[in-house]
């Protein structure tokens, strides 16, 4: 049966009048319609990788709350788990660190063993949020301002 031009085009301009229906701007007009899809195609391509982006970027959040639970900053326990040759994905160790604590424990307790700056740490975790590091770098801070000499006590007055 023979088509006639003008219904293979008709049927294309349907698609797209189709497609962009419920975007912005007049998608009842062809041209404007495959502008807005192909824009919509677009977005989509450029936002199927920024979905993966931010997959990873949650997973380390979790993993980072779930290590420092333990008193284990994230970039040691990444560096840790090669050291001690131990492929668990970022993925893994998230949903480990979330539905399972215990087997989470483990993992941040094996990767304590084999990681030798860890291991020098106690096992506890850090008692305040100024302990450690952020400590030392609060009191260098207050020591170049000239206060925060807690540990100095005033000379005695001297009564007249």
């Amino acid at each position: 049966r023979l088509v006639p031009a003008r219904a293979l085009g008709s049927r294309k301009h349907k698609k797209f009048v189709k497609l962009a229906k419920g975007y912005r701007g007049r998608t009842n007009c062809f041209r404007i319609a495959v502008q807005r899809v192909e824009k919509a195609w677009q977005y989509a391509f450029r936002d199927r990788k920024v979905k993966k982006r931010e997959m990873r970027k949650s997973w380390i959040r979790t993993i980072n709350a779930g290590s420092r639970e333990h008193g284990v900053a994230y970039n040691r326990l990444i560096c840790g788990l090669r050291t001690a040759d131990i492929d668990l994905n970022r993925k893994v160790l998230a949903d480990l660190a979330v539905s399972e604590p215990h087997s989470f424990a483990a993992v941040v307790a094996t990767v304590r063993a084999h990681d030798p700056y860890l291991s020098a740490q106690s096992s506890k975790p850090a008692a305040g949020p100024l302990d450690g590091l952020e400590a030392s770098r609060y009191r260098w801070f207050y020591d170049q301002r000239g206060g925060g000499d807690d540990d100095v006590e005033d000379p005695p007055a001297v009564a007249a």
